[in-house]
Formats: structure tokens, C-alpha cells, sequence
């Protein structure tokens, strides 16, 4: 099944099998069995390119996953600054809770990652205005 492939792709970082699928009509939006979505997936692992990529596709930078976590959450979690941006110029929201409530700012003060707190602090800020 091509979606299932489209999924390993975001997550290993094969832009080339997830070109190909979206061309042959995948559903950019897809999840797996836990509801993560490729945006998720790519933005958990750091793919820059595929994040962007997924984005210009149409991707839902909102979906929450069975955990309630999403692409945002992920990429705050790990660290991947440039992909927070992106994620959160794309109207990604930062408030958004996993099952234990936890949010992405609450992991970033966790790992004392103090370029990701100012980053997640300027989008809620941002989010609260709007």
C-alpha cells in the first residue's frame, strides 16, 4: 500500500519515494495505525526538505496523533528549530497538549533549550493575538 510507504519515507527521509506517491495521487494527509501522520513523521525525525515538501502538498499542520501530539510537538521535542518555524509560519498551534499534558514549550524548558523556548514563547504570543 502506497500510503504505508509514503509513511516509512517521511520517517527515514526518502524524498524521492514520497514524490513518486504523491505524484501516483497518495493522500498527503495519511497515518498509520497511531494516527501519525508523513508531516508528523518527517518533523519528528528532522527532514527539513520532506517538511517542506509535505507543506507545499497540502499537508494539515494541526493533525494530532492518538497521543495528541503533532508535527510541532515533535520537532520542538527533538530540537529541530528551523522546522518549528517552519511548521509554526504554516499556522502549526503550540498550545496543544500530548495525553499527559505536556506541550512543546513544556519538553523545550525540560532539555534547557532556551533558542526553542524563545521560538515556541514568540508563536504563542503570536497565536494569543490572532
Amino acid at each position: 500500500m502506497k500510503e504505508n510507504e509514503l509513511l516509512d519515507a517521511a520517517e527515514s527521509g526518502d524524498l524521492s519515494v514520497i514524490s513518486k506517491f504523491m505524484a501516483e495521487g497518495a493522500d498527503v494527509n495519511t497515518m498509520d495505525e497511531h494516527r501519525r501522520s508523513a508531516l508528523l513523521k518527517a518533523s519528528k525525525h528532522g527532514h527539513k526538505k520532506i517538511v517542506e515538501f509535505l507543506l507545499d502538498q497540502g499537508a494539515k499542520v494541526n493533525l494530532r496523533d492518538n497521543r495528541g501530539t503533532t508535527a510541532v510537538y515533535w520537532a520542538a521535542v527533538r530540537g529541530h528549530h528551523e522546522i518549528v518555524s517552519l511548521l509554526v509560519d504554516s499556522g502549526a498551534v503550540v498550545t496543544y497538549t500530548d495525553d499527559r499534558g505536556w506541550a512543546a514549550i513544556d519538553h523545550a524548558k525540560s532539555n534547557q533549550d532556551l533558542e526553542m523556548i524563545a521560538l515556541l514563547e514568540e508563536a504563542r504570543a503570536a497565536q494569543k493575538v490572532a
